[in-house]
C-alpha cells in the first residue's frame, strides 16, 4: 500500500467525516462535472529525518474541502481536522499529525454558467515509518 493510500485510510477511518461520502474523498483533483461536496487530498513531499534512535520520514499533505458555500465547506474542514490523527493506516505507523494550518477561499462566479465552488485547504504535516 502506497502512503497516498493511508492517507486516504486516515480522512475515512471511522466515517469521522460525515458530510462527504468515501467515495468522493480522491487523490490529486475531482472531475469538474463531478457532485459535491468533495475532499482532495496531495501528497506535496516527503523527507527522511532521523527522530529519537529510529528513522522517520515526514510529509506534507494538503487536503481540499470543496463545496457550494463557505459554511459548508468549514464544517468539512473541520471534520478534516478532526480525522487527521495518529495510528496505523494501511501499513504505515503516523507518529505524529501537526495540524499547519488552513485557509478559506469563497466561491467566484465566472463567464456564462462557470463557477468555482469554495475551498478550504487544509495543510498538515504527518511524521510516519512503514
Amino acid at each position: 500500500m502506497s502512503l497516498e493510500s493511508s492517507v486516504r485510510d486516515m480522512l475515512v477511518a471511522g466515517s469521522t467525516i460525515s458530510l462527504v461520502p468515501d467515495a468522493r474523498v480522491t487523490l490529486g483533483f475531482r472531475l469538474q462535472d463531478s457532485v459535491l461536496p468533495a475532499i482532495t487530498y496531495e501528497v506535496r513531499e516527503t523527507q527522511l529525518e532521523t527522530i529519537g534512535a529510529s528513522p522517520s520520514r515526514s510529509a506534507t499533505v494538503e487536503i481540499r474541502a470543496i463545496d457550494e458555500t463557505p459554511l459548508s465547506v468549514i464544517a468539512i474542514a473541520a471534520q478534516i481536522r478532526t480525522a487527521c490523527a495518529s495510528g496505523t493506516y494501511g501499513g504505515y505507523v503516523f507518529s505524529a499529525v501537526i495540524d499547519q494550518g488552513h485557509a478559506l477561499d469563497a466561491p467566484a462566479v465566472g463567464e456564462g454558467d462557470e463557477m468555482q465552488p469554495a475551498e478550504s485547504v487544509t495543510t498538515i504535516l504527518i511524521y510516519y515509518t512503514e
